[in-house]
């Protein structure tokens, strides 16, 4: 008699302590993300951003000094969304580090970018940004008169 109701009570528990694990593992999943410097990372992505909009969005040289502020106020504005969204979606993915990576997983990827070669390896992606980018440059050069051409051929063929 007692063997039920002990399996019982076992199992009414279950959820309660299968709630607290999931709360722990979604805790480390934060902290996890605060390690790799997600944000901080996004932030430094803002800069180049805002630099490539106001390439894109060149103002004409005729344009009035009201005219060139209004421009780079809404840059400000849409850049302020961007980066608001942004911040918002980087809250949300302590879930899916939770949902996808082990308790293991999540505390070695902690424990590296808690070390100094971790520490390291984030102090320096600006830099492999910023070399890397005259090659995606370059690579969107020669491959945009090529999809140009595919998609010429394409409505050809139609």
């Amino acid at each position: 008699m007692k063997s039920p109701r002990f399996l019982l009570a076992l199992l009414a528990l279950a959820p309660a302590a299968l709630a607290q694990a999931d709360a722990a593992k979604l805790a480390l999943a934060r902290d996890t993300i605060a390690a790799m410097q997600v944000e901080k990372m996004f932030d430094g992505m803002a800069v180049q951003m805002k630099q490539m909009a106001a390439q894109m969005a060149q103002v004409p040289t005729e344009a009035t000094a009201e005219q060139r502020a209004a421009a780079e106020a809404l840059q400000g504005k849409i850049m302020d969304l961007v980066m608001a969204y942004t911040k918002g979606t980087i809250a949300k993915m302590d879930q899916i580090y939770a949902d996808v990576y082990s308790e293991a997983e999540l505390k070695a990827m902690k424990t590296f970018f808690t070390s100094p070669e971790g520490r390291s390896m984030q102090a320096k992606q600006p830099q492999i940004m910023a070399k890397s980018m005259p090659l995606v440059q370059e690579m969107q050069r020669e491959l945009m008169p090529k999809m140009q051409q595919l998609i010429a051929e394409a409505k050809a063929a139609q």
